[in-house]
């Protein structure tokens, strides 16, 4: 998506005579890592996974426990998102006092495979099934976490698999959507988009209507990559959920809503007020 929109943004300036201002700022994508043993001298436990998919595909994964902790996340990263460059996500979640489930998909990192949307949405009913299948995690304490690329997902397990709550950070809505929102109005009348008929077919859009358990939306108000009118677009077509919340995080962008409070005490208020609700899990099977 990221490739997408640096690619308008160079048509803008080939297009024009802008003056682009280039910051020292701009010149970094600093990504801190993090590995086992950054967890050494924590409260948090991790354990080092691999887990099999359907089709033999042994996934890295880590399993993160927090002293206390009842509830589960299960952790659907974005098209960048690798285990070792997601330091700021990964601390952000377990600060909630949660258990966290973490996996690369196919084809990232040490993964074998190639990525794809049908083989992603295979890794993430794994990566479910070990929860309850191996760790014996129940159902009911299993909350679904997705991020951009990853909110597509978590939709689809969250569609197919029990759980107690579902939540879509930075999400997209289908292709269509994006395009029309992301891309300057001024550009559209001079880009063309092929779209691959795999993307075509996968939409939030539909996918949204068939939650039923507690959702909650949330996106940065400054997203120039997934822009917060689609996760008002999913907010308003989640008609059947029992509860939702949309939040919009004043200066969050697309990958910085783990390092901003408001966004984390929302985080941390919504996985909390699963424990107290006695409704029942969601039932996919």
């Amino acid at each position: 998506m990221r490739k997408l929109v640096l690619v308008a943004g160079l048509a803008i300036f080939l297009a024009s005579c802008t003056t682009i201002e280039i910051r020292e700022d701009d010149l970094f994508d600093v990504k801190r890592t993090i590995d086992v043993q950054t967890f050494s001298n924590t409260p948090y436990e991790i354990e080092e996974l691999r887990i099999l998919t359907p089709d033999s595909i042994a996934l890295e994964a880590w399993y993160i426990t927090n002293p206390g902790a009842v509830s589960t996340i299960l952790y659907f990263g974005g098209n960048g998102f690798v285990l070792e460059t997601s330091y700021h996500i990964i601390m952000s979640i377990l600060e909630q006092d949660v258990n966290l489930l973490v996996f690369n998909y196919r084809g990232y990192g040490k993964n074998n495979g190639r990525p794809s949307i049908r083989g992603f949405k295979k890794d993430g009913l794994a990566a479910y099934d070990f929860l309850t299948e191996t760790l014996n995690i129940a159902s009911e304490q299993i909350i679904l976490h997705g991020h951009s690329l990853g909110s597509f997902i978590a939709t689809s397990t969250s569609n197919q698999r029990r759980n107690k709550a579902l939540v879509l950070q930075n999400p997209v809505t289908d292709m269509k959507d994006w395009t029309e929102t992301a891309i300057p109005w001024l550009l559209r009348s001079f880009l063309n988009f092929e779209v691959d008929s795999t993307l075509q077919e996968n939409s939030n859009l539909k996918q949204i209507t068939r939650v039923e358990g507690p959702l909650f939306i949330v996106a940065g108000r400054d997203d120039k990559i997934t822009p917060p009118e689609l996760a008002q677009k999913l907010y308003d077509a989640a008609e059947n959920t029992s509860t939702k919340e949309l939040m919009i995080v004043d200066k969050g962008g697309h990958n910085n809503l783990p390092e901003i409070t408001s966004y984390n005490k929302a985080l941390g208020k919504f996985y909390a007020t699963q424990l107290i609700k006695s409704q029942p899990s969601v039932d996919r099977r």
